[in-house]
């Protein structure tokens, strides 16, 4: 575990935030040189949208977050809270094609969660709803 600690916080990670609004997307940077080696980094945001995922709930036109890695982490986990409905979480990526889906449902305490081993690249983050509604969420990102 300490060699995982050392390697990051060797290295920087660009967390970059593409913020999701009615009128416009506005790329937001909220760390540059960000290191995740110590408490979990905590983003909030409105879940839903109206584009049918086919299968993760209904999420916006655009991702409510993108993720640039620039290396592989051995570990990080993306969990979502909202204050009401069915929360899904969907990524996209690294690689065209790639996607992994979690949903909120009675059995997580509608707490969707996705955690493993990423590899370098961009992730597009999408927070959905299987509702269709918007609530206001919280999303916990650690690698510990």
């Amino acid at each position: 575990m300490k060699k995982f600690s050392n390697l990051v916080s060797a290295i920087s990670l660009t967390l970059f935030i593409l913020v999701n609004s009615a009128n416009s997307v506005a790329a937001k940077p909220i760390g540059n040189g960000l290191k995740f080696d110590t408490n979990t980094q905590t983003i909030q945001g409105q879940s839903g949208g109206s584009i049918d995922s086919k299968g993760c709930g209904f999420i916006a036109s655009s991702p409510n977050y993108v993720i640039d890695l620039p290396q592989r982490l051995d570990y990080m986990r993306l969990s979502v809270q909202a204050t009401g409905g069915q929360p899904t979480l969907l990524v996209v990526g690294p690689q065209s094609g790639d996607t992994l889906c979690a949903l909120g449902d009675e059995v997580s305490g509608f707490k969707p969660e996705i955690s493993g081993v990423w590899e370098p690249g961009q992730y597009q983050i999408f927070i959905g709803d299987r509702t269709g509604a918007n609530y206001q969420f919280t999303l916990n990102i650690s690698t510990k």
